[in-house]
């Protein structure tokens, strides 16, 4: 139902006809595609309070569950129609044969000719676009617009059945849909598709582990073989996320396995599990597992000057809209509502569920990729490259929202029962030690040296512009403001913008 909706909703909006190049076009276009939301949706609710009225007692679980499916398809399927009306009059993809899409497309052009791929990028993508442009007798630039949209519409249904494997309809779609959607990418939609099923996967992987006393060895085996099924196709569509992931979900492991009762079918399914995953994967894991493998990744673009802790938006590497400064003042020490709102969600998960197999994974996860996020960046400087680690934020971001709906959820159930153990104090301070992190490197973030007169980083600048006592400028000041021929002792130079790369060491 989810898939269907979104795929169907999506081919209404490429029926919308206007001029996507004006702006009268574009605000009539995207009016057209709420106006259809809008019906479809009304229409949607009726027949389900219709039917939650007239039919069955035992059949109502079967209409909620086909409600849920159907919101999910829209809640993306409105994303995808939007892209359409965009795309109207052309057949191109987004961003094509420019970018990344052009080394994408190219390496479709050479599976096309029988010729060997790089074994250090998921190869699933490239396939799917191949595969596409075969059957539909397309330009492979042509069929990507397809896979683009296709993939823009089916985020919510990803996620929503992901989720499922974990939670009720209701909750799947109010946690796991809503977490999703900062991060619809249409231009490359594969990754973003795999993070949103990746985690609920673990989540429930982690769960049959902690659960595994009641397993036999065939079961054990076989439920091992599943998860490594999925997990394997996963990590060929996309693999970053099980890079940054997967110290924690090792944490993740040894906390939740029953050590005393079934240590010896917990092993055995994750060796299962593990084993298929390599033999699925092996064609892309090889070429990440060779150090000769893979590519250099000094692309240093918007996001890798942002300030490393701030977290709360995905921004890539188009500033445009940023404003002068990035990333904004937040009110509470330089960190804005939003992100308290997200440690404030983390703290009440930890307090009423911090011994929940879902908190355990997904925090896991979240703590892992935060440090590899950073130790990664501490290391820009040196080794000049980025590897990556700005996408980090999708998943790190991700993680918390996810928490901040089962915190609800959580206290929903506390509700309606009685409250559950009190958790350790120390895990209790994580929001808060989670909160200072944010706020200390945004504050300190403020006063790191810039050219502007307007900004607090001007103070920073003018003790690297100005001049010492022997008549010399400070190291890395030279050049970039200070000059030792034309200043006198103790005065800065005038104010110059600065390259924004570092000085040579």
């Amino acid at each position: 139902m989810a898939v269907s909706v979104a795929l169907l909703f999506t081919w209404w909006g490429k029926t919308v006809d206007v001029d996507p190049l004006t702006r009268v076009g574009q605000v009539s276009g995207l009016a057209a595609v709420q106006l259809r939301f809008a019906g479809t949706a009304a229409v949607l609710v009726v027949v389900l309070v219709l039917a939650q009225r007239w039919v069955a007692a035992a059949h109502r679980d079967l209409v909620t569950r086909l409600g849920c499916a159907a919101v999910a398809g829209l809640a993306t399927g409105i994303i995808a129609a939007g892209v359409a009306v965009a795309l109207h009059g052309t057949p191109l993809s987004l961003w094509p044969n420019a970018g990344d899409n052009r080394w994408i497309l190219e390496w479709v052009h050479r599976l096309g000719r029988g010729e060997d791929i790089p074994d250090h990028y998921p190869p699933l993508w490239l396939y799917l676009i191949g595969g596409w442009a075969k059957v539909t007798g397309k330009p492979t630039v042509q069929a990507l617009q397809d896979l683009q949209l296709a993939g823009a519409a089916l985020y919510g249904p990803a996620a929503y059945l992901a989720w499922r494997l974990v939670l009720r309809p209701g909750w799947a779609l109010g946690i796991g849909v809503v977490a999703c959607l900062p991060f619809v990418e249409p231009v490359k939609p594969y990754p973003q598709i795999t993070l949103v099923m990746l985690i609920p996967v673990v989540v429930k992987l982690l769960a049959v582990v902690r659960r595994s006393a009641a397993l036999t060895t065939r079961r054990a085996m076989l439920l091992g073989a599943g998860f490594g099924l999925v997990l394997g196709l996963l990590f060929l569509l996309y693999s970053g996320w099980f890079v940054w992931c997967a110290p924690g979900v090792l944490v993740a492991f040894g906390l939740v396995t029953p050590w005393r009762r079934a240590a010896g079918r917990a092993l055995l399914l994750a060796a299962s599990a593990g084993t298929v995953f390599v033999a699925v994967s092996w064609v892309h894991l090889r070429g990440l597992l060779n150090p000769s493998g893979g590519t250099t990744d000094a692309y240093f673009y918007f996001d890798t000057y942002t300030e490393p802790a701030y977290i709360a938006m995905w921004r890539n590497d188009r500033p445009y809209g940023s404003g002068t400064d990035w990333p904004p003042v937040g009110e509470l020490g330089g960190v804005g509502l939003f992100t308290l709102l997200l440690a404030v969600g983390l703290g009440v998960a930890i307090a009423f569920g911090w011994r929940r197999t879902v908190v355990i994974a997904v925090g896991s996860c979240v703590a892992s990729a935060w440090f590899i996020r950073f130790w990664l960046a501490s290391q820009a400087y040196q080794t000049r490259t980025v590897r990556l680690y700005p996408r980090t934020t999708m998943l790190i971001l991700y993680g918390l929202l996810v928490l901040t709906g089962f915190a609800i959820l959580f206290v929903v159930q506390v509700v309606r029962a009685r409250p559950p153990r009190s958790a350790p104090f120390g895990l209790l301070l994580v929001p808060l030690l989670f909160f200072f992190a944010a706020a200390g490197s945004a504050t300190a973030d403020r006063y790191m040296p810039n050219s502007r007169t307007s900004s607090t980083g001007f103070y920073a600048w003018l003790a690297h512009a100005t001049r010492l006592g022997n008549g010399t400028c400070p190291p890395y000041g030279a050049g970039r403001g200070c000059d030792p021929a034309s200043r006198k002792v103790g005065t800065p130079n005038p104010p110059i913008p600065l390259s924004g790369k570092p000085p040579p060491r």
